[in-house]
């Protein structure tokens, strides 16, 4: 049997597919999602301002990497749209991938018969874009290798904009390995929302990821100021700073269960700290993608800059916003 012809915009795989409008949409469904989930907060009444949701959906997670944001983030926007989440591949039970098991094909084929969205996180960075062929349902790359992470860019402009306002008018600075999948996404995603200016701080003598540095070339061309330099201190004038270790290497390639990852001290210029942030007087917004290493110093929990935390939170109504959109059947029109 032939398979069918999917239709254009179904999949959420790259930061590219996704649009101006695809964006406002996201952001306005998930302002609603997040005053309703506050109200939630505040009182026992106020469960009534949820609207009445369609028959439950079956939201599919097949990660094959490890996870705990991402994972248990999508699992609770499913929960709070009234949906239901299950758990489709894991190593100790999984047949696939198993000499005595199935192949992808035949796993996937069966996962749909279950499922109504399928949300792939995999070290391997053809995974989503297999699956996406291979299946008629949405699906959304939750990450893969060090290609890209089209959610977690969304999620960063989404706790920028909550928290500093109009990325127009902001400065941004991103110290990272600029082949980390969450830096490339969010470069990209920019495109959509360009900031004032824009500065990258990472190792010298490294080249720059391409397809980040096309991303900033394309910043520049929309008139944001962009820069380079390789000390996070100077970019502790900016408004927003997101920020993680310069050799993210071994953490993208690392699959569930099998492969253990070393914490490596971070090079001195690429350490933030309570003490560099009061030395310059520097109310810029620190965000990081989490897990943390030793880049992001425990002692800038208790600053007032400190928006890593408050960013998982912002990350839920994110997820609502994009699982609601994707099980409704509204494309990406990027």
């Amino acid at each position: 049997m032939s398979r069918p012809n999917y239709p254009s915009g179904k999949d959420l795989l790259s930061a590219e597919a996704v649009s101006q409008a695809d964006l406002g949409d996201v952001l306005e469904r998930a302002d609603r999602h997040w005053i309703e989930l506050n109200l939630a907060d505040e009182s026992a009444e106020s469960q009534f301002v949820n609207v009445v949701r369609r028959r439950p959906k079956m939201v599919a997670t097949l990660f094959d990497q490890r996870s705990t944001r991402t994972r248990l983030g999508f699992q609770v926007a499913a929960g709070r749209l009234g949906h239901q989440s299950i758990d489709v591949f894991d190593p100790d039970r999984s047949r696939m991938g198993h000499a005595t098991g199935e192949t992808i094909e035949d796993h996937i084929k069966t996962v749909e018969a279950y499922s109504d969205l399928i949300i792939v996180r995999s070290h391997l960075e053809d995974l989503p874009y297999k699956v996406a062929r291979l299946s008629y349902l949405p699906i959304i790359n939750a990450g893969n290798g060090s290609d890209e992470h089209p959610t977690q860019a969304m999620i960063d402009i989404y706790a920028i904009y909550k928290m500093r306002g109009d990325l127009s008018k902001l400065s941004i600075a991103l110290s990272c390995d600029t082949k980390a999948r969450f830096a490339v996404s969010f470069v990209k995603m920019l495109r959509l929302w360009p900031p004032q200016r824009f500065t990258l701080c990472c190792l010298p003598g490294i080249a720059i990821n391409p397809a980040v540095r096309e991303a900033m070339e394309r910043l520049h061309s929309l008139g944001t100021l962009v820069s380079v330099v390789h000390n996070v201190v100077e970019t502790l004038d900016h408004d927003v700073l997101s920020i993680q270790m310069q050799d993210m290497s071994k953490f993208s390639n690392a699959s569930l269960g099998y492969d253990a990852v070393d914490k490596e001290q971070e090079t001195e210029p690429f350490t933030i700290t309570a003490k560099k942030i009061l030395e310059h007087n520097s109310n810029t917004l620190i965000l990081n993608p989490l897990p943390r290493f030793s880049e992001l110093d425990t002692s800038c929990d208790s600053l007032p800059n400190a928006g890593y935390f408050q960013q998982v939170k912002l990350s839920t109504p994110i997820r609502m916003a994009i699982l609601e959109r994707m099980l409704s059947g509204t494309p990406w029109t990027g």
